[in-house]
C-alpha cells in the first residue's frame, strides 16, 4: 500500500468511521493508490459482529460507505452518499484482517458514481455501488 494518506475535510472529523477527533471511532487511514482509488486495512474485532462469530452486515456497509467517501475526498469532493447497493459474498469473519478500496467512477457536481470492495484474504467478499451527491447542493 501507497503512504500517501487521503486528507479529509476539516467538516469531517468526528466521523465514526475516519475521523481523527472521534474517540469512539474506528479511525481509518485511507491512502490513494491511485488518482481515482483508495485503500485501507482494517483489523477486526469482536465487538465488529452481529450473528455469532461474523462480522455485522451493518458494519460492513458502513465500511464500504467510508470507502466510497474517501475515495472522493481524494479528489476533493465533498458529497454525501445518495443511494448504495451492496452485494455480500460471503460471510467475514470478526477476527481478521480485511483490506478496503474505494474507486471513483465518474460524474461531475452534483452527482458523482463510486464502488468499493472489501476483501479478505485477497479474494472480494463485498461490493459496492453509490451515487454520492454534492454536499449543499439542492439548498
Amino acid at each position: 500500500m501507497t503512504t500517501n494518506p487521503v486528507r479529509r475535510p476539516e467538516s469531517h472529523g468526528n466521523c465514526l468511521l475516519c475521523g481523527d477527533r472521534n474517540r469512539f471511532g474506528l479511525g481509518l487511514r485511507f491512502y490513494a493508490v491511485s488518482d481515482s482509488e483508495v485503500e485501507a486495512v482494517l483489523n477486526s474485532k469482536r465487538h465488529h459482529q452481529g450473528y455469532e462469530g461474523i462480522l455485522h452486515g451493518g458494519f460492513v456497509a458502513s465500511l464500504m460507505d467510508s470507502a466510497m467517501c474517501n475515495v472522493l475526498f481524494h479528489r476533493g469532493i465533498e458529497a454525501v452518499t445518495g443511494d448504495i447497493s451492496i452485494r455480500y459474498l460471503e460471510e467475514i469473519p470478526y477476527d481478521c484482517e480485511v483490506v478496503l478500496r474505494g474507486l471513483f467512477l465518474g460524474g461531475s457536481a452534483p452527482l458523482f458514481k463510486v464502488e468499493a470492495v472489501l476483501m479478505r484474504e485477497g479474494r472480494i467478499v463485498v461490493r459496492a455501488k453509490a451515487r454520492f451527491v454534492k454536499r449543499g447542493y439542492g439548498k
